[in-house]
C-alpha cells in the first residue's frame, strides 16, 4: 500500500466526505418534508434506473477497465472508449423509445406515471454516458476532478430539490426525480468536456484500436448476466417490501440506507482506485501477491471498525430522520454487511478479473441472488423491514465467500480468511443483538468486544496504520513493512 495510493485515496475521501456532509445536513430536512410513502416511490424510481443501467451497460464498462492499460496512447484509448460506449448508448435509446411507446398505447403501465417514465429514459442515457466519463477519470487517477464532480452533483441536487419541495411546485416525488436527473446531467457534461480529447470520436482512425467489438463483447457478456442478477439481488429487499408491505416500508428502508452511506467516504474512495490500480499492478508484476494482501488487510480493519461504530451510534443517527423513520434503528445493523462485504471482496476477486474469468461472476451473482430472494420471501412477511435487512446482510456474506473462493481457484492469495470469518461471526452476533433489542449496556459491551477482536486479529495492520499516521503528522511517509 504505497504513498501514491493513499494520496489519491485521501483526495477522493475528502470529496466524498464533503458530499456526504451535504447529504447529512439536508437528508433530515427532506425526510421531514417528504412522507415515507413518497420517499418510497422515489426509491422505486432509482431502483428501476439501477436495474436498467446494469443491463444496458452490456458489461462493456468492464471491458474498458480491463483493456485500458494495454496501450498508453490517447488514440488507442479514444478508440476503445468509442467501441465500449457506442452499443450501450444505442441500446438505451431504443429501449427508452420502445418503453414510452408501449406505455403510451396502454400495452404496458408504468406505475409512477408518464412524466416519471420520460425522466427515467433521460436519466438512463445520462447515467450511461456519465459512467464511462467517470471511468476515464478513474483510470487516469484524476482524483481531484472525480471528487469535484461528486460534490457538484450533490449541490445541484439539493439546490433544485429543496426549492421545488418547499414551493410546492408539483408532486414531491417528481421534484426529487427532476433534481436527480438534472444533477446527474450537469456532472456528466462537465466530466465529458474535461476529458474531451477522448470523446472526439470524429478523430478516430483505422488502426487506433485493434480491439474488435467481438473480443470486447466476449469478455463483457458474462457481466450482463452477472450484473443483471446482481441488480436483482440488490433490489430483492425493496421488491419484497413493496410486495408484502407498502411504499412507506420501502421509504423507511431506503432512508436507513442513507445512514449506511457513512461508509461512502471509505467505500467510494477505495473502490474507485482499487480496480484500476490492481489491474495495472498485475499487468506489470503478475507474480506479486503481497500488494493484494496488504490492500485486503487494511480495508478490512477500516470497514469493520466503521461498521461496529455505526451500529453503536445507530439511535443517534436515526433521530435526525424524524419520528416517522424510528424503525430505521433496528434495520441498520445488518445493512452494514452490504458495504463491508462488497468493498473487501473487491480485493479478493482479482483472479477472476486478471485471468478474464468473467463467466465466474455469474455464479457469484446467482448464489447471492437466490439466497437473498429466498431469505426475503421467508423473513419479510414475518419481520418486515428487519427481515429484509437480515436477508440482505447474509446474502452479502455469501457474495463475499463466493467471490473469494472462485477467485482463489485461479489466482491464489493468502488473505488469512480464518481471521476474517471469525470477525464476521462476531459482527453478525452484534448485529443480531441490536436488531431485536434496544440500546443498552449490552450494546457497549458488544462494541468493545468487536473492536478488541478486530485489533487483536489484525494487530500488524493496526500497528502499521498508527505508524503511517505518525509519519504523516511528521511530514514523512513510510512503506508497509
Amino acid at each position: 500500500m504505497n504513498h501514491n495510493f493513499l494520496k489519491h485515496f485521501s483526495i477522493i475521501g475528502i470529496g466524498t466526505f464533503v458530499s456526504m456532509l451535504i447529504g447529512f445536513v439536508t437528508t433530515p430536512i427532506i425526510t421531514r418534508m417528504v412522507s415515507p410513502t413518497e420517499y418510497g416511490q422515489f426509491s422505486i424510481f432509482t431502483l428501476y434506473a439501477n436495474v436498467g443501467m446494469m443491463v444496458l451497460y452490456l458489461g462493456l464498462d468492464q471491458s474498458l477497465i480491463r483493456y485500458f492499460y494495454e496501450q498508453d496512447s490517447t488514440a488507442y484509448r479514444r478508440g476503445l472508449l468509442y467501441r465500449c460506449v457506442k452499443i450501450p448508448v444505442l441500446l438505451t435509446i431504443l429501449t427508452c423509445v420502445a418503453g414510452f411507446l408501449l406505455s403510451g398505447t396502454g400495452i404496458w403501465h408504468f406505475e409512477l406515471g408518464q412524466t416519471a417514465l420520460a425522466l427515467l429514459g433521460v436519466y438512463l442515457l445520462i447515467q450511461i454516458l456519465y459512467r464511462y466519463a467517470l471511468l476515464i477519470l478513474r483510470l487516469q487517477y484524476k482524483t481531484k476532478w472525480y471528487s469535484l464532480l461528486g460534490i457538484v452533483q450533490k449541490i445541484v441536487y439539493i439546490g433544485i430539490a429543496l426549492p421545488l419541495i418547499i414551493s410546492g411546485f408539483g408532486e414531491p416525488v417528481t421534484s426529487l426525480i427532476f433534481a436527480t436527473v438534472l444533477s446527474a446531467g450537469t456532472s456528466m457534461v462537465i466530466s465529458v468536456v474535461s476529458e474531451r480529447q477522448f470523446w472526439r470520436f470524429s478523430m478516430i482512425q483505422k488502426g487506433d484500436c485493434e480491439r474488435t467489438y467481438a473480443s470486447l463483447l466476449r469478455y463483457a457478456y458474462p457481466y450482463v448476466l452477472s450484473m443483471g442478477v446482481t441488480t436483482l439481488f440488490q433490489a430483492a429487499d425493496k421488491i419484497a417490501l413493496n410486495f408484502f408491505g407498502s411504499y412507506a416500508d420501502v421509504g423507511i428502508y431506503s432512508s436507513t440506507m442513507t445512514l449506511v452511506h457513512v461508509f461512502s467516504i471509505i467505500q467510494t474512495s477505495f473502490n474507485t482506485l482499487w480496480a484500476p490500480m490492481a489491474i495495472e499492478h498485475y499487468t506489470r508484476h503478475s507474480e506479486d501477491r503481497t500488494f493484494y494482501q496488504r490492500g485486503n488487510q487494511a480495508i478490512t480493519v477500516v470497514m469493520f471498525f466503521i461498521g461496529f461504530s455505526l451500529i453503536l451510534c445507530k439511535d443517534v443517527f436515526v433521530i435526525l430522520l424524524g419520528d416517522q423513520y424510528r424503525e430505521a434503528a433496528h434495520i441498520l445493523p445488518f445493512l452494514i454487511f452490504n458495504p463491508i462485504m462488497y468493498t473487501v471482496s473487491e480485493t479478493t476477486v482479482g483472479g477472476l478479473v486478471f485471468l478474464k474469468k468473467s463467466n465466474m461472476q455469474v455464479l457469484v451473482a446467482v448464489a447471492a441472488c437466490v439466497s437473498n430472494v429466498i431469505g426475503n420471501m421467508i423473513l419479510v412477511p414475518r419481520l418486515g423491514c428487519r427481515g429484509a435487512a437480515i436477508s440482505t446482510g447474509v446474502a452479502y456474506i455469501i457474495f463475499f465467500v463466493m467471490r473469494t473462493m472462485l477467485s482463489n481457484r485461479y489466482f491464489y492469495v493468502d488473505f488469512k480468511l480464518k481471521k476474517f470469518y471469525a470477525l464476521t461471526a462476531i459482527a453478525v452476533v452484534y448485529a443480531c443483538y441490536n436488531t431485536f433489542l434496544p440500546f443498552a449496556f449490552g450494546s457497549v459491551i458488544g462494541y468493545v468486544t468487536g473492536v478488541t477482536a478486530l485489533i487483536f486479529l489484525y494487530r500488524d495492520t493496526v500497528t502499521w496504520g498508527i505508524q503511517y499516521i505518525g509519519h504523516m503528522i511528521k511530514g514523512t511517509t513510510g512503506e508497509w513493512r
